[in-house]
């Protein structure tokens, strides 16, 4: 649930474009058969019609029977639908298991704890200027 809340709130792709197939209308909007459309789970993960107090972390936001009440392209940080990516569930299992071994041997604090971090939009999203942090065992 960690990692899953850690996800939502970072995702690693902040956007995706698809093409759509068909004519549709979005929120208002007409969108023509064929048209570039982009998608953000970025915007998506923040959306207060999908999530409570969205900026806050929760991780209690993925026990199963939450999971459950979500539509199912609220949370979709590895895309969604026919284009999920391959290696989502691997992703998702290598991440757990170094989060709960990491955390069991070691405490991980910012190097400088008044420093903000500050998400930088590339091709993926990482924070700006790294993330010093010292790691002190247990």
């Amino acid at each position: 649930m960690v990692v899953e809340e850690a996800l939502r709130l970072y995702p690693p792709l902040w956007a995706f474009g698809r093409q759509a197939i068909g004519e549709d209308e979005v929120g208002g909007y007409r969108i023509a058969a064929g048209a570039p459309v982009n998608f953000s789970p970025w915007v998506t993960h923040r959306d207060p019609a999908l999530w409570d107090d969205p900026e806050r972390f929760d991780p209690e936001r993925f026990t199963p029977e939450r999971v459950a009440e979500r539509h199912r392209f609220a949370y979709l940080p590895f895309s969604g639908g026919p284009r999920l990516c391959i290696g989502n569930e691997f992703a998702l299992m290598e991440a757990t298991l170094l989060v709960a071994m990491m955390a069991q041997r070691y405490r991980i604090e910012l190097a400088d704890p008044s420093r903000d971090v500050v998400p930088e939009v590339r091709l993926t999203i990482r924070p700006q200027g790294g993330l010093p942090v010292r790691v002190r065992a247990l």
